[in-house]
Order: C-alpha cells, then structure tokens, then sequence
C-alpha cells in the first residue's frame, strides 16, 4: 500500500500545489510555518524537537511522582495534583504534535507508520490513559466495544492522538453527569467509530466549519461548540489520511453531538 504521500520530482508541480492548497488556508500558515514547502517542513521539524522536548521531560517527571507516592495513603492529595498536572501536560504534548503534524497532512507529506492492529485493544488502551480525566469528570460511561478483535491496518500512534483529541473536545463542551457513549462496530469493508456526549452542541452552520483550521472565537463566543486547539482538522486530515472520513453532527433535538470516524477495513498492504 503506498503511504499518503505525494511525491513532486518536479519544483514547478510542487510549488504550484503548494500555492494551489494554500489558496484556501489561513494566511497564518505562511506567516507561522513559512512562506514555502519546503520553510514549512522545516519549521515543523525544528518546532517539534523544540516545543515537544520540555513538555515530554515534564511528563516523565510527573510520571515518577506519581510512582513514588501513589501507594501511600498520606500523600492521596498530592497525587491528585501530580495526576492533574500529569493530565494537563499529556494534553499539551498531543496537542502540540496535532498542530505539527495537521500542516504536514495539508501537504500531503506524513508517511503513515502502518501496523496491523485491533482497532478496539487500542481503544481501550486509549481510555485507560485518559482513566484519571474521565474519572474527574464523572459523565455517565457508555461504552461499547465488541469482545472479539477488529484488525486494521493503520498508523496506531496517530489514531491514538485522533481519540485523545476527542476525548479532550468531550472534555472542554461537557458537564458532570452528561453522557459519554463510545461505540466501534464494523462491516466486512469499513469500521464505524463514534463518540456522542450530551455537552454543548455545535451550532449548524459550524459543523463543517470546525473541520477546517480557521478561527472559532467568534463562533464559542457565540454559543456553538468548536475544535480545541487543532484537534478537529487534524483528525479530519488524518482520517483522510487513512481513507477514511470524519464528520460532527448535533441534534438540537436530542442535544446530542456524535463524531463519526469511518475508516476502510484494510488488513493486507495488498489491499
């Protein structure tokens, strides 16, 4: 299976699909990343070995408290601190990488790291790391993942960061005692992913708007739901990505939201 990769032998082909894509995208992009191709995918690696190095020695440090004091009963409060910290800077860390790697997707430069892996075994590696969060958060769990394995050929570190990046926008929109429903099902030919909650809804007209890595201010400010961070684009490019497909609906009705994540049932680099 060749990677989600476009290679451009020719600078005048890659330049001009560089101005062509762009054309559509904020011009943040030109001025944060770099003007060029090839500015942006050198700002990005500088930008990831720089900003991700201070936030991941945070982590591993708030990792060994906590296994330093979480076993005594005396220092329960202070754990409950490191695990929010701990939480917090995982957070960022993901969101950092979700940022990059969303300007790398846009120019069809990120080789997936393919691996043939059970779609629901990493779900619920997923949830396990997000224990702590959704535990503070006490919404009403729903989760439905089937016993037996669902194979997929995919880049498992990147989906891992699309449903953290979910989990974090049920996060920011939800309520305690709201509803988390997580559900995977699958055909012979695709997986069904979905995550609905009963948190603030996005408005109608933002629903593909929030796909897109544009200002949302004024569309929160106004009362919808939005992206946090990059993390809708980035799912939705990363879904792309994968061929597959992403998408974000409200029932005003039901005030229920769902993200819907449809990706080819794909087991074999032959297919």
């Amino acid at each position: 299976m060749k990677p989600f990769r476009t290679a451009h032998d020719n600078k005048e082909q890659r330049a001009a699909l560089w101005h062509t894509m762009t054309d559509d995208l904020p011009h943040i992009t030109g001025k944060l990343l770099g003007s060029t191709h090839d500015d942006l995918l050198g700002t990005v690696w500088l930008l990831g070995h720089d900003l991700k190095s201070p936030v991941a020695t945070i982590i591993s440090t708030l990792e060994m408290l906590v296994s330093l004091y979480e076993d005594n009963p005396e220092h329960k409060t202070l754990v409950h601190m490191l695990r929010a910290a701990l939480s917090a800077a995982r957070r960022q860390y993901n969101m950092v990488s979700d940022t990059l790697d969303l300007a790398r997707f846009e120019v069809q430069e990120y080789e997936l790291e393919r691996d043939l892996v059970d779609m629901g075994a990493l779900i619920r590696d997923v949830l396990d790391s997000e224990h702590y969060t959704l535990d503070v958060k006490k919404l009403n769990m729903d989760i439905q993942i089937p016993d037996e394995p669902i194979m997929l050929l995919l880049d498992s570190e990147i989906v891992k960061r699309m449903i953290s990046a979910l989990i974090d926008n049920v996060m920011k929109f939800t309520v305690k005692d709201d509803l988390l429903r997580i559900k995977l099902s699958c055909t012979d030919t695709e997986i069904l992913f979905q995550v609905s909650d009963t948190g603030r809804a996005f408005l109608p007209e933002i629903e593909e708007l929030v796909m897109q890595r544009a200002p949302h201010w004024s569309q929160r400010q106004g009362g919808s739901r939005t992206s946090v961070g990059m993390g809708l684009p980035f799912i939705s490019y990363a879904a792309q990505a994968h061929g597959g497909t992403f998408s974000a609906h409200s029932d005003l009705t039901t005030q229920i939201t769902t993200f819907t994540l449809i990706l080819p049932r794909i087991t074999s680099e032959a297919e």
